[in-house]
C-alpha cells in the first residue's frame, strides 16, 4: 500500500515546484516590464544583479551596461564623497528599509529628482542576501515644488519688505505733528490716531473708537455735516471742507480737512483717511484783512457822509442865520420882527452846535473803545430809565425790561446805545408808548436779515420794541445812515444821527444791529453782541 503512494507524492512535489517556477517567471516578467519605476536587485555589497525596463527608461543605461556595477554610479560626486550610498544600505540592513529623495545622475550626466526605497532581502536563516531598490522619477514634481518654494520665498520677502514699509509709513505718520491724520472705519469711528491729531485736537488714545463727529460744533452736528462729508467721500472718492472744529477742552480752531475713501482690492469700502490742518492763524489773518477792508469801506462811507454834512447839514443853519440877519437889518425899526428873528438865529445856532457835537461824538466812536469790562445791562437800563424819568411820565409811557445778561463791553458806549434806542422809542409815538426790552442767546442760523460777513457763533440778542409810528420796511437799512431822517424836524426833534451812533457802537463791540417795522405798527430793533463769558 505504501509502495503505491510514493510515486503520487513525488508527482505532487514536482507540480508545486513547477508552479513556483512559473509564478516566479511571471513575477520577474512583470517587474521587467514596469516602466514608471526603476526596479533593481542588488547583492549584499550593492552590486547590480537585475534591471528592469523602467530603470533603463529613467536612468538611460541598458541592462548590459550596469549589471555587475555598484549602484553608486547613479549618485552625484558630492553624495559619493559623503558616503550616501553606503549609509542607505546600512540603514536598510539595520532597519529593513531606507527611503530618501535627492538628485540622481543619468547616463548622459543630466540629473533627475528621484524618490528611492531600498529594502533588505533575507534568506530563510535571516541573513541579508541582497536588496531591492525602487526609484521613481519625481523631477516634474520637484521643479513645481521648487518653483512654488521660490514663489513663496519671494512672496515672503515682498511681505517682509511691505511690512517694513508699512511700519516705516505708520511710524512716519505717527510722528507728523503739523497734520492730524486719522483713520476711520466705514461708519466714521476712529481706528488710528497720530501725534499731530493729539497736538491739534487735544485728545490722546482715549479717542479711539469714538465717532469723528465729536470734533464738530453742535450746529454742524445738528445739520449733519459730518455724515454729509462721509457720504460725499464715499460717492466721489474725496471730500474737502473748511470750518470751525472743536478741541477736547471745548476751544475751537479753523480746520482744513480732506476725507478720502479707502477700498480693498475688490473695490469694497473699508474706511476713510481724514487729514486735518490747523489754519486758525491763517483764518484770523484773513478775517483781519476782511475786517480791515470793511473798516476802510466804512471809513470811506463816513468820509462821504462827513462831506455831505459839511456841504449841507452844517451849512444849512449858517444859511438861515445869514438870511435872518439880513431880515433883521432891513427891519431895525421893528422890534417885534427883530426879536422874533433873533430867536430863530438862536435856534439855528443851537442846532448847529448839536450837529457839531454829534459829529464829534461819532468821530470819537470811530476810534474804537477804551477797553472792555463786565457790564450788567440791567444796571444800564436802570440808569437809562432814570435819565428819561420825566419824559416817561409826560408821555404816560410804559417801559418793560426783562432780566438782561452781563456782557463784555465799553460801559459808556453801551449806556449811550440803549439811551438812543429808548429815546427813539419814546419819541416816535403818538400816545401811551410801550417800550419792551428783552434778551436771549441765539445761534447764527436763528438770526433773520443778518449781514453777510457775520461769523457762525452764538450771540446775545437784545430786542428794543415799541408801539410807535413805525416806518416802511424799505428804510430798514437807511435809518442807520448818518443824518438820514424819515420825519420832518418840526414834527420830531433830533439831529438824525442817533441810530448811526448806535450802529457804530455795536460795530465797536464786533456785533451788528437790524430793524424791522411797518407804518403804524411800531418798530423792533435787534442788537447782537458776540457771546463772551465775563472771564474772557
Amino acid at each position: 500500500m505504501s509502495n503505491s503512494k510514493t510515486p503520487s507524492v513525488g508527482t505532487d512535489l514536482e507540480q508545486v515546484i513547477e508552479q513556483l517556477r512559473k509564478s516566479e517567471e511571471r513575477y520577474h516578467k512583470m517587474i521587467a516590464e514596469v516602466e514608471d519605476y526603476a526596479i533593481i536587485l542588488l547583492d549584499a555589497d550593492g552590486i547590480i544583479q537585475n534591471w528592469n525596463r523602467g530603470a533603463e527608461k529613467i536612468k538611460q543605461y541598458r541592462e548590459s551596461e550596469v549589471i555587475g556595477k555598484h549602484f553608486s554610479i547613479f549618485y552625484l560626486p558630492e553624495d559619493i564623497q559623503d558616503n550616501l550610498p553606503e549609509r542607505l544600505l546600512r540603514i536598510a540592513r539595520e532597519n529593513g528599509r531606507a527611503s530618501q529623495e535627492g538628485w540622481r545622475k543619468r547616463k548622459d550626466g543630466t540629473r533627475f529628482w528621484g524618490s528611492i526605497t531600498i529594502t533588505a532581502l533575507h534568506d530563510d536563516d535571516g541573513a541579508v542576501i541582497g536588496y531591492s531598490k525602487v526609484t521613481r522619477d519625481l523631477t516634474e514634481r520637484k521643479i513645481a515644488e521648487d518653483q512654488q518654494d521660490e514663489a513663496t520665498d519671494r512672496l515672503k520677502a515682498l511681505n517682509a519688505e511691505l511690512t517694513l514699509s508699512e511700519e516705516r509709513y505708520h511710524q512716519m505718520i505717527a510722528e507728523i505733528q503739523d497734520y492730524a491724520i486719522i483713520l476711520l472705519d466705514p461708519e466714521g469711528n476712529i481706528v488710528n490716531w497720530n501725534a499731530g491729531a493729539q497736538m491739534i485736537k487735544g485728545y490722546s488714545s482715549e479717542i479711539i473708537g469714538s465717532n469723528f463727529n465729536v470734533f464738530y460744533t453742535a450746529e454742524d452736528r445738528k445739520r449733519k455735516l459730518p455724515e454729509t462729508l462721509l457720504d460725499y467721500a464715499r460717492t466721489h472718492g474725496r471730500a474737502n471742507h473748511e470750518g470751525w472744529r472743536v478741541r477736547k477742552d471745548g476751544s475751537t480752531f479753523w480746520g482744513y480737512i480732506v476725507i478720502t475713501a479707502l477700498h480693498d482690492k475688490s473695490g469694497a469700502l473699508i474706511g476713510f483717511s481724514k487729514v486735518t490742518r490747523d489754519l486758525t492763524e491763517k483764518k484770523m489773518a484773513e478775517d483781519r484783512l476782511v475786517a480791515y477792508a470793511n473798516e476802510l469801506e466804512n471809513r470811506n462811507r463816513e468820509l462821504e457822509q462827513f462831506a455831505y454834512v459839511t456841504s449841507h447839514d452844517l451849512q444849512e443853519p449858517l444859511r438861515k442865520i445869514r438870511t435872518f440877519t439880513e431880515i433883521i437889518q432891513k427891519n431895525e425899526g421893528n422890534p417885534a420882527v427883530v426879536s422874533r428873528y433873533f430867536e430863530k438865529i438862536n435856534r439855528s445856532a443851537e442846532r448847529m452846535t448839536n450837529l457839531i457835537k454829534s459829529v464829534l461824538n461819532y468821530s470819537r466812536l470811530s476810534r474804537g473803545n477804551s477797553g472792555f469790562v463786565n457790564v450788567d445791562l440791567n444796571e444800564i437800563m436802570t440808569q437809562v430809565q432814570a435819565d428819561f424819568e420825566l419824559l416817561i411820565a409826560e408821555k404816560n409811557a410804559t417801559v418793560q425790561v426783562d432780566k438782561l445778561p452781563v456782557i463784555r463791553g465799553d460801559h459808556q458806549q453801551l449806556e449811550q446805545l440803549f439811551s438812543n434806542l429808548v429815546s427813539n422809542a419814546l419819541k416816535f409815538t403818538n400816545s401811551d408808548p410801550v417800550v419792551r426790552i428783552q434778551s436771549r442767546f441765539v445761534g447764527t442760523e436763528q438770526i433773520i436779515n443778518r449781514p453777510d460777513h457775520v461769523q457762525e457763533q452764538r450771540y446775545v440778542e437784545v430786542l428794543v420794541a415799541d408801539n410807535g409810528i413805525g416806518f416802511e420796511p424799505k428804510y430798514a437799512d437807511l435809518i442807520f445812515t448818518m443824518f438820514q431822517r424819515l420825519q420832518d424836524t418840526q414834527d420830531y426833534a433830533g439831529t438824525g444821527i442817533g441810530l448811526a451812533l448806535c450802529k457804530k457802537i455795536i460795530e465797536n463791540h464786533q456785533g451788528f444791529i437790524t430793524a424791522n417795522s411797518e407804518p403804524g405798527k411800531g418798530a423792533n430793533f435787534y442788537v447782537y453782541f458776540p457771546d463772551r463769558t465775563p472771564s474772557q
